[in-house]
Order: C-alpha cells, then sequence, then structure tokens
C-alpha cells in the first residue's frame, strides 16, 4: 500500500510504493479492452469477460464499458461481490450444489430484482440443488445452462444424450432453459494443430446438441438462448465456427474469455491466437507487470530479488524479468539474457551473465504467466502510465 491518502500523480520509484509493487500498464490495459470489444464486434459473438481473473471493478467498469454483454464468475460468493458493484448479469460458469452457496445466491437474486443470472449444471443432482436452492419467485432470472464435458476433462456431460435429457428435465420446469456450455481452455493435444482438432470436435458436439435441442422444442420462449465457451486460449476458434454452425436458430454465441484483459508474458503469450503465434490480425499487449528490487548479488552469476510466490503467480510458469532501472534511473531491457530459475515466498532467483551490471538497489520489472493467480496477491494495484506515473489505483475483491 502507499505511504499517502492519494498517490495520483507519483511516481513509481519516488519512495511514495514500497517494493514489490505489481503495476498495471494503462495504455496497454485499454489497448486489450478495445481489440477484444473490436473482435467480438466484427464476428457477431458477445462478451461475459471472466471476472475471477482480476476481480476488479476499475477493470470490469472499463469492460462494460467497451460494449461486454455480462461477467462471468466461478463462485457465488463471486456473483455477489460483482453484483455489488452493479453488474446486472452474470454468467456462473460452475455448478453450485452446496447449501451455503445456494442460499448466498438466493439472496444476491433476491436483493436485485433486476439481476439476471445464467448457473451450469451437469446432472439430475446438480439441477435438483438449484430448483431447492432458489425461490419460485426467482427462478425466471437464474437460468440454466446444460454444460457439455469431455471424458477425462472437467465437469460436463460425456454423452450428448444424457445432455439433450437433462435439457428435457430443465425444459419441463420449475427452471429456464437457456442453452448450453463447454470450455474448450482443458483441452491439450500433441501439438498445437491437434489440439485445435480437439476443440473443434467439442465445438461441434456443442452445436450439434444445441440445435437438436432446439428443433426438438426444448428452446422456449422468453431470453434468447446462448450457447457460451471461449476462455483465453482457443475463442477465435469459437468465434470461427459457432456462429455459422448456429445460424438460422436464435442461440447468441458468447465467450468467456479473461486473461485477455492484462494478457501475460508466459502461458497466454504462447497459446493466445492474439500472442506470440497470432492466429488473426489482433495483438494483445502484456499490462500487468511486477517491479521489485535486487537485494542481494552474492554470487557473479546468481542475483536475488525481492519477488516471490506471495507477490507472483508460479503455477504456470516462473515470472520473467523484462527490464531493469538502475539507481540513476535509466531503464534497460534484458532481451533474454537474465531468467528467473526458482522462487521462494519472498525471493526470485535470477541467473544472469558475470559481467552484466545489475547491482544491489536496481529496480526489476517481471513480466507474469497466469494473471489470475497474480491479481488475487494484491489489494491495490496503481496504474500507471508510460512514464510510470500513477493515474489510479485499482482496487481488487477476493
Amino acid at each position: 500500500m502507499p505511504d499517502v491518502a492519494d498517490p495520483r500523480g507519483a511516481q513509481l520509484f519516488d519512495g511514495t510504493f514500497p517494493l514489490p509493487t505489481a503495476v498495471l500498464l494503462r495504455d496497454e490495459l485499454e489497448h486489450n479492452v478495445a481489440t477484444m470489444a473490436a473482435y467480438c464486434a466484427a464476428h457477431g459473438v458477445l462478451l461475459a469477460p471472466h471476472g475471477k481473473t482480476t476481480m476488479c471493478p476499475q477493470i470490469i467498469e472499463r469492460q462494460l464499458a467497451a460494449g461486454a454483454w455480462a461477467i462471468s464468475v466461478a463462485t457465488a460468493w463471486q456473483a455477489r461481490t460483482v453484483a455489488d458493484m452493479g453488474v446486472r448479469r452474470l454468467v456462473l460458469a460452475n455448478c453450485i450444489v452446496d447449501p451455503g452457496s445456494l442460499r448466498l445466491l438466493n439472496g444476491v437474486l433476491a436483493a436485485y430484482d433486476d439481476l439476471e443470472i445464467y448457473c451450469h449444471t451437469d446432472s439430475p443432482a446438480a439441477l435438483h440443488a438449484l430448483e431447492n436452492g432458489i425461490d419460485a419467485g426467482l427462478r425466471g432470472r437464474a437460468r440454466v445452462l446444460v454444460e457439455i464435458g469431455v471424458t477425462g476433462g472437467r465437469t460436463g456431460l460425456r454423452d450428448d444424450r444424457d445432455a439433450l435429457a437433462l435439457a428435457a428435465r430443465i425444459a419441463d420446469g420449475p427452471m429456464v432453459l437457456a442453452g448450453f456450455s463447454a470450455f474448450e481452455g482443458i483441452l491439450h493435444g500433441a501439438d498445437l494443430a491437434d489440439t485445435l482438432t480437439l476443440v473443434d470436435r467439442l465445438l461441434d458436439r456443442l452445436s450439434g446438441v444445441a440445435r437438436t435441442a432446439h428443433a426438438d422444442g426444448l428452446i422456449g420462449a422468453g431470453p434468447a438462448p446462448i450457447v457460451t465457451v471461449g476462455g483465453s486460449a482457443y475463442f477465435d476458434r469459437v468465434a470461427r465456427r459457432l456462429p455459422p454452425a448456429l445460424a438460422g436458430t436464435p442461440y447468441r454465441t458468447v465467450l468467456r474469455s479473461g486473461c485477455y484483459v492484462t494478457h501475460d508474458a508466459g502461458g497466454y503469450e504462447a497459446l493466445s491466437p492474439f500472442g506470440a503465434r497470432p492466429r488473426a490480425p489482433y495483438r494483445l499487449r502484456e499490462a500487468l507487470r511486477i517491479w521489485a528490487p535486487v537485494l542481494s548479488r552474492p554470487e557473479p552469476t546468481l542475483a536475488l530479488a525481492g519477488l516471490g510466490r506471495r507477490d507472483a503467480s508460479a503455477d504456470d510458469g516462473l515470472p520473467v524479468p523484462r527490464m531493469v532501472r538502475d539507481r540513476t534511473g535509466r531503464i534497460t531491457p534484458f532481451d533474454g539474457e537474465v531468467r528467473v530459475t526458482a522462487v521462494n515466498d519472498q525471493h526470485a532467483y535470477l541467473a544472469l551473465p558475470a559481467d552484466l551490471p545489475l547491482t544491489v538497489g536496481d529496480v526489476v520489472a517481471f513480466g507474469i504467466s497466469h494473471p489470475c493467480t497474480t491479481f488475487d496477491k494484491w489489494r491495490v494495484i496503481p496504474v500507471v502510465d508510460a512514464d510510470c506515473t500513477v493515474t489510479e489505483l485499482a482496487y481488487t475483491h477476493f
């Protein structure tokens, strides 16, 4: 936390902020929000970005202002938190089955009479829990999506006949059948081409089930039904494949990508269609960094920075050193010559050439991999301009 009440206008390195400090790069953040909005508009798909990535009202407000149709969440408490931010359409992308979560979900529907929630289910038992956990007068705004899954994967029905049977059960009432869902982000083949084949196969199943449900009259009157899928790695396949497959039906395609908003320096930079190997004429920019001081250089080829697991994600790749600011204020990019080999709770081990002039007190900027598990480590993140002047503070609500 900064040591002044209002640090706007402060410079990141003037002593206002203790280090390490995560920062959001304002121009890159706004570029990413605008890029995804433009892509969705150009391809006729809706966007319900996953709020669990940031749980940050300052970012969620930007996404909604750019045209996001809804915000996705993962849990009932996230639904409550995001609804309290003013969001009035949510996609709850998990099955909710425990009494405490159902009570909370019921409460948030009761508290906001203009709130719509799209809920996932993949079994009669999960549906039964929803039916019993949501009051009769609120069920019309707790719309149900049947989730399709893959063998060995995560949640979702493996057999399409079971999915249609569950859809028919929902259509009989008392809940409202709102459409179908899947998640392709857990699919991994031998290489990218193989993975994309698996993704396309899942999307074809999803559209096939949705079309059959429509033909069988299971999708009734009310809000237009949706088919929702699309993490941050293969959303281009969704936008390319689902709308044509669902042509002639009332379904709208909804993407749930979340990590695009800051992108990263690791996993999504490698996988995203707008990353290092773009599959479309768009490019996302790394918008989340952490600045940390060099604490020690005990060996010629080893330095220790004040950055660890408590500050940055390490579940999908280690932090990536990007540049150094020396004590004169000069900033120099690393160009891959420095790398993190390990992290402890509060330390990062930097391997570097013996002749590289990195010394105690210098400050290193790190890119991260997988923003979801970095945002939740920070309660306040400064938003900075190109000169690292603070323009606002972004608050997280985990």
